[in-house]
């Protein structure tokens, strides 16, 4: 099929070539609702504006679009030092653009593909759909995931190895003494949680403890959910209630330990808990969270250099000794997916089972893995 033009564009939507080339040109002079008949119309025939294919052909933009979820989510400012510490050698400058859930991603697509300034896209995307990356990705424009909570779409992405990270804070619990270990999810539609939340039972079964139902409360990331829930364990009996909580974040986890304050509880005295992610404030709550760190600052920066290097090399700076992309990994046959490797960051939320709580016949050792 003969690649479209912009006067079959024109013929497509019942206007003039000159109206179809205002709005690919964002001209203020065309209504809006126009604009979005016109735009419309370039999606369903999946139809790239050849100055934009030009202009991706030549590199001539230099610059990076970033979409993420919300400047103030947690994750996005170590996410972006590491994106800027690659681009900012490069001689590419970014292009910051949000996405939250409440606005409307498709027109976030339009504008990114009738402006024709961006390079490649990174995303970092909390719950919109990915399908017009991957059109985006498909027609030419290289996009690249960078810790997209439910990606599992055909895109190069950089995640962080959330089983592990799993595995490994069930062990430091196991390895202090607990057996009876709460499990407070997250959205369990993501597939960050299902493999948190799968490590936590690989971890319990390979202990030779049979995990217990009850000991697994729904979360969905929502504080007041997750402190009823937090409730309805330290409400157990005294020798059913859980003497250690995995939480799937740690904004998870501190409402599990305002739970266990307002149940008479002591963290870690009487229950231990641990969280996921090391966000900044997991060092300055009392007591300090143990938690499960996620690599963000080199998960942008592996993001970056992955997405320079599908643009190609021959976009990079040639005065940059620093940096240069001809050296960087070439893009794989097909589509590179790295997983990071988490770490256990010790802090004072978690400690020894209790004394009169200790299981019969199981050693307490120090863990082997600590970082301050």
């Amino acid at each position: 099929m003969a690649k479209l033009t912009i006067r079959d564009i024109a013929a497509l939507s019942g206007l003039s070539k000159s109206t179809v080339s205002l709005v690919l040109n964002n001209s203020p002079k065309v209504d809006p609702a126009t604009r979005r008949h016109v735009l419309a119309v370039m999606r369903r025939h999946r139809y790239v504006p050849s100055f934009a294919a030009t202009a991706l052909a030549k590199g001539s933009t230099r610059l990076i679009g970033m979409v993420v979820p919300g400047l103030s989510w947690h994750m996005v400012a170590s996410i972006n030092i590491g994106v800027a510490a690659v681009t900012e050698r490069s001689g590419f400058d970014i292009i910051l653009y949000t996405a939250t859930n409440d606005r409307d991603y498709g027109s976030l697509i339009d504008r990114i593909l009738t402006s024709s300034m961006a390079s490649g896209l990174l995303v970092v995307s909390h719950e919109q759909p990915l399908d017009p990356l991957v059109q985006l990705h498909e027609e030419g424009l290289p996009v690249v995931l960078v810790n997209t909570i439910d990606a599992d779409v055909a895109l190069p992405s950089v995640t962080a190895d959330n089983y592990d990270g799993a595995l490994t804070a069930m062990d430091h619990l196991l390895q202090l003494g607990h057996e009876r270990i709460a499990c407070v999810q997250g959205r369990m539609t993501y597939r960050c949680c299902q493999d948190r939340y799968r490590g936590y039972l690989d971890a319990l079964r390979t202990a030779g403890i049979q995990p217990d139902p009850e000991l697994t409360k729904p979360g969905d990331f929502l504080p007041e959910q997750i402190r009823a829930r937090s409730h309805e364990l330290f409400a157990r009996p005294a020798d059913e209630r859980p003497t250690a909580v995995f939480a799937h974040s740690d904004v998870t986890a501190y409402a599990v330990m305002t739970a266990a304050a307002e149940a008479g509880l002591r963290v870690p005295e009487d229950v231990s808990v641990i969280g996921f992610d090391d966000i900044e404030s997991a060092a300055q709550i009392r007591p300090p969270l143990t938690t499960i760190q996620q690599p963000f600052i080199d998960m942008g920066k592996r993001a970056a250099e992955m997405l320079l290097s599908a643009i190609g090399p021959g976009d990079s700076d040639p005065n940059d000794e620093e940096l240069a992309l001809a050296e960087l990994e070439p893009p794989a046959a097909d589509l590179p997916r790295l997983v990071m490797p988490t770490s256990l960051i010790v802090r004072a939320s978690c400690g020894p089972v209790p004394v009169t709580r200790s299981p019969r016949g199981r050693s307490q050792t120090t863990p082997h893995t600590t970082k301050a």
